[in-house]
């Protein structure tokens, strides 16, 4: 008992003594340059584990052993400082903002910021100026230019327009090519959801309007900064969905400051159309008739109709008739010219933003409303976005977003369908004026009775109309405790409803090329996207110059997407557009669900602020995967060394940086691609309105032969190894960031095919390997830079090589899309992905066309590759010169080669309507040899050479295409911001600028900006032009206040 009572009695004491022997620290960090507190400072006892952090006011506490010597103080974008221990027990510290650091932090994926030097792959951020300075509305296409090895395809022509954006080069056949796009640590929908023209074409990305991409609906006025996250490398943390990259936006949030912040922005641009093919204006409308120019037309004049049989179906395509200056009562008519419009649209932005050290807050309003340079065109859309952060406790922080978007447009058929707005203007004869575009009595009125709409009926009696309502948010709660635990939960909604309604008039060719009844479409497209994050995060050191942080957590998504699709045909009264005004119904529902359950960790370690280890994991289960197996693991690593911190270098040499990551991440499989199910059968030639079901009053359902479900389905594997080296020189001055990078993809998913015997074609399943490796190169630096003049230069450089390594057995190309056939795009094997694929002519050994009795080359039996429709090599070039408060900032995009086929150009000269063939009064000689190897000499008249050669009246696709090269100016923009002395206790800066975007293209191709795609965001597709929506120039002027 005396010893026991002994030994309490000792612990005790040596407690008192041990307690005696700690003191607590207490304090306050600010930033020294505006005095303001620094939340989230780490604190440590250098050489040991015991740390704090400051809490929202800056304030921090820390119980410390009598022993120890020095605090070290810690936080990104700041200058780490040491500060020795004296008698006081209150250390105030003030951190001054790293110049070398500033813009050298990036939010990386799950919204964890770091330093760029501690990442060990590529990564591009930009700042949300950046993008708004670009006036672009859509904030993929504000991208273009900037960063290296980052596409973005515009399909342009009509507001609110789709824009594609790839990370390289695509990665898969026939998944999704775009990147993950993620807003504040959260992923959102960046889906378009392509409606068909009329019925069900063969490819609705060829033809019907073009939707928009759903990232369309985030305003660029609320974008903090951009970080691009190019390979699966830098977003393995995401596992099935980031095999294509990703793109994180930051928004942004209220900063404690005294009194509230208000800024006022407004814009207004002014666009025309840019460049449109070349055609011919004096020959009339009409055909070759015995040898002879004879001029023909159904048109009856505005004041009659088309009341007869032979009155519908008078008339030509053609424009082979005689001079127009030779027909008594026809003039020549620039139709081109009269229906585009300038178009002035008009954007708003207000916002409001403040806090204490308690809470922050920033909420703002965005209104924008673009018309078009297409009649009847339009755009708008408004946002409300609040975000606000607060401190519950000292060690309980919450906060979140909530943004809510409304936007609707009214679109215009595009591409290969009768109602197209391009295809009809640019094949209306020079003889015909387009105005009037109806009778007396309302019907349609244009210049071949069974052919194609006039573009001013397209565009204001067959509008397609959509209404997006779109709710995006997210809420999260922190505990704040030691540096080494902190915890973090996020949920996360994107919500929204597209309702579209399609009309074709009566009299309209729109729907059905053979009958003019008139039609309705309606559909509702609904998607919700929930997304729940619980995130363990941690930092302290683990010995003797070595620190850790790590990352662990959880992961749900939860997507659900529906489909509701009603057609009504032959409608009874003009004009009264609903479901009962129709003969026959049609209708369709699709409805899918997808779930995925993820854990994940990450570990970073870091030697001296000079040797950054990574190591991460994923681990993922998924709906969409085969019951065989439905979880896999997606390992990375990376590694950065800042050889300039364990070398001494010259003192010009400032930094550099060697980088090597390896990484594996994936492309999730559709929905219910396991599984065998019915659907309902469309027979259809992709112009008519075909067979569907109900039919008669009889349902019909049947198994598709492509439909047979795969048990063992897996996700697409991305396999990566990337090398980098960053360089900085001239006290980082000069800026020279260079990768290289190799990435295979395994496991693809294409449609195999099955023996007959199967009961079916094809199984949709993983046989297919890709590879990509290429050289990325971003350079900048500071020409000039003193007596308040500067000049910076940004350069930007990439090249990419694609190959397909295998498809399936026994199959050695694969068609990617169904599509005009003659061209296609291809999976070839040992070719890169997505060639151009179709006729040819053939040939002799020496390469020379063979050219038949009748003067005409013949076509060679056998299919070839046509071209590569992705670039040799893209660059860009940015100047920014500032004086003062004046800039003038300049971006310069490059393209050099990459294929497109021109079949405008190509129908064109068929019908005798380009420029080309009003050459016609001459007979011509193709060049080639003839059967018995001598050089052709037959001479053949103008229509056989334009119709039959360089038509696409069965001329050989390879005809009509054209290698591309490209240099435009892409932005310049000139600005100026200052503060008025009479008002600076009022304003704290105005700034006013003028931005003209494309301004000036150089190009070799012939027809509209060879940037804009046919197939548009949703296709996985590019390098077809077939009477494409043209480009646009326009100049925008705006002004910024802030209060």
């Amino acid at each position: 008992m005396k010893k026991n009572l002994l030994l309490v009695t000792w612990l005790v004491l040596f407690s008192l003594v041990s307690v005696a022997q700690n003191r607590t620290i207490t304090g306050t960090v600010t930033d020294k340059s505006d005095g303001q507190s620094v939340p989230g400072v780490t604190i440590q006892v250098k050489g040991t584990n015991l740390g704090s952090q400051t809490n929202q006011e800056g304030k921090y506490s820390l119980s410390i052993p009598s022993d120890a010597k020095t605090l070290t103080f810690q936080y990104i974008g700041y200058i780490t400082r040491e500060v020795a221990l004296g008698a006081s027990n209150v250390v105030n510290i003030a951190l001054e903002q790293d110049s070398k650091q500033l813009g050298e932090v990036v939010v990386t994926a799950l919204g964890i910021s770091r330093e760029k030097k501690a990442l060990g792959y590529a990564v591009t951020d930009l700042k949300g100026d950046e993008l708004k300075r670009s006036g672009e509305v859509n904030i993929i296409e504000a991208l273009s230019a900037k960063s290296a090895g980052v596409q973005v395809t515009s399909s342009a022509g009509t507001p609110g327009a789709s824009s594609k954006v790839v990370l390289r080069a695509p990665a898969t056949i026939t998944g999704e090519v775009q990147p993950l796009i993620i807003v504040d640590g959260v992923p959102i929908d960046n889906t378009t959801t392509q409606s068909t023209a009329g019925d069900y074409p063969f490819n609705q990305n060829l033809s019907g309007v073009n939707n928009s991409n759903r990232a369309i609906d985030l305003n660029p006025d609320d974008i903090e900064s951009v970080t691009i996250l190019k390979g699966p490398a830098a977003a393995a943390l995401y596992g099935a969905r980031a095999g294509n990259g990703a793109i994180v936006y930051t928004t942004k949030r209220g900063k404690n400051k005294k009194g509230l912040g208000v800024t006022l922005g407004q814009t207004i641009e002014i666009a025309n159309v840019t460049d449109l093919p070349e055609r011919q204006s004096i020959y009339a409308q009409g055909t070759i008739q015995n040898g002879v120019p004879t001029y023909v037309t159904a048109d009856p004049g505005p004041d009659n109709l088309y009341n007869t049989a032979d009155d519908v179906s008078a008339g030509t395509s053609a424009s082979w008739g005689p001079l127009i200056s030779s027909v008594a009562g026809i003039a020549s008519h620039d139709n081109a010219s009269t229906f585009f419009e300038t178009s002035t649209s008009y954007t708003t932005n207000v916002s409001v933003d403040g806090g204490s050290d308690k809470v922050t807050f920033r909420f703002g309003v965005g209104n924008t409303n673009q018309n078009g340079v297409v009649p009847g065109t339009d755009f708008k859309r408004t946002s409300f976005r609040l975000t606000a952060d607060g401190y519950i406790k000292d060690w309980l922080k919450i906060g979140g977003t909530a943004n809510y978007i409304k936007s609707a447009g009214q679109r215009v058929q595009n591409g290969s369908t009768l109602g197209g707005v391009m295809l009809g203007l640019m094949r209306m004869p020079a003889s015909f004026d387009i105005n009037p575009y109806t009778f007396n009595n309302g019907f349609q009125r244009t210049y071949f009775g069974l052919g194609y709409d006039n573009p001013y009926y397209t565009s204001y009696e067959n509008p397609f109309n959509d209404n997006v309502n779109r709710v995006l948010g997210n809420i999260y709660l922190s505990y704040l405790g030691k540096p080494w635990f902190n915890v973090t939960y996020k949920l996360g909604i994107d919500s929204y409803s597209d309702d579209r309604r399609q009309v074709f008039a009566i009299s309209s060719f729109g729907n059905d090329a053979a009958d003019q009844t008139g039609q309705v479409n309606y559909n509702t497209i609904t998607n919700r996207d929930i997304y729940s994050d619980l995130i363990f995060t941690g930092s302290g050191n683990i010995a003797k110059d070595w620190t850790l942080n790590y990352t662990a957590g959880h992961n749900i998504t939860n997507k659900n997407f529906g489909s509701l699709y009603s057609r009504g045909t032959v409608l009874s009264i003009p004009n009264f557009y609903d479901l009962s005004n129709a003969a026959n119904l049609y209708s369709s529902t699709l409805k899918t669900r997808q779930y995925t359950w993820a854990l994940f960790g990450q570990l970073d370690f870091s030697f001296r602020n000079m040797l950054f280890i990574s190591l991460a994991g994923r681990n993922e289960w998924s709906s969409t995967f085969g019951t065989a197996k439905n979880n896999f693991f997606y390992p990375s690593a990376n590694l950065s060394w800042v050889f300039s911190e364990t070398f001494k270098l010259p003192e010009w040499f400032s930094f550099g940086k060697l980088r090597y990551a390896y990484a594996q991440s994936g492309i999730s499989p559709e929905p219910y691609q396991a599984k065998t199910y019915l659907k309902v059968p469309i027979l259809t030639d992709g112009f008519t309105n075909g067979l569907s079901f109900p039919y008669g009053g009889v349902s019909g359902f049947g198994y598709s032969l492509s439909n047979i479900g795969s048990s063992d389905l897996k996700p697409e594997r991305q396999i990566a190894n990337e090398l980098g080296v960053n360089l900085k020189f001239i006290d980082n001055r000069i800026n020279l960031d260079i990768t290289g990078y190799n990435q295979e993809s395994k496991d693809v998913l294409l449609f195999r095919p099955l023996a007959s015997s199967s009961g079916f074609g094809s199984v949709y399943g993983n046989s297919a390997r890709l590879r990509n490796k290429g050289l990325e190169i971003e350079a900048s630096g500071d020409l000039f830079k003193g007596d308040g003049f500067n000049w910076n230069l940004g350069i930007t450089w990439s090249k990419n090589k694609s190959e397909v390594l295998e498809l399936a057995d026994g199959v050695d190309q694969f068609e990617i899309e169904s599509g005009f056939g003659d061209p296609g795009a291809y999976a070839i094997v040992g070719q890169p992905l997505g060639m151009l694929y179709g006729t040819k002519w053939a040939r002799d050994a020496n390469k020379n066309l063979l050219v038949d009795e009748s003067g005409l080359p013949f076509l060679d039996p056998q299919f070839g590759i046509l071209g590569n429709p992705w670039p040799d090599w893209t660059g860009g070039i940015r100047n920014t010169f500032s004086y003062k408060g004046v800039s003038l900032n300049v971006l310069f995009d490059i393209r050099h080669g990459g294929a497109i086929w021109n079949g405008t150009r190509a129908r064109l000269n068929r019908i005798g309507r380009s420029e080309a063939s009003a050459d016609r009064e001459r007979t011509y000689i193709v060049p080639g040899v003839k059967a018995d190897g001598t050089p052709n000499d037959i001479s053949i008249s103008a229509f056989d050479y334009y119709n039959f050669y360089l038509g696409d009246n069965g001329a050989a696709a390879e005809q009509m295409i054209e290698d591309v090269n490209w240099f435009r100016v892409r932005e310049l923009t000139l600005s100026y911001t200052f503060r008025p002395k009479p008002w600076e206790k009022y304003v704290n800066s105005i700034g006013v600028n003028v931005t003209a975007r494309n301004l000036f293209l150089n190009t070799n191709y012939h027809g509209v900006d060879p940037e804009t795609s046919l197939t548009g965001a949703g296709s996985n597709i590019q390098g077809f032009d077939y009477f494409n929506n043209p480009g646009s120039r326009s100049f925008i002027f705006g002004i910024n206040i802030g209060f």
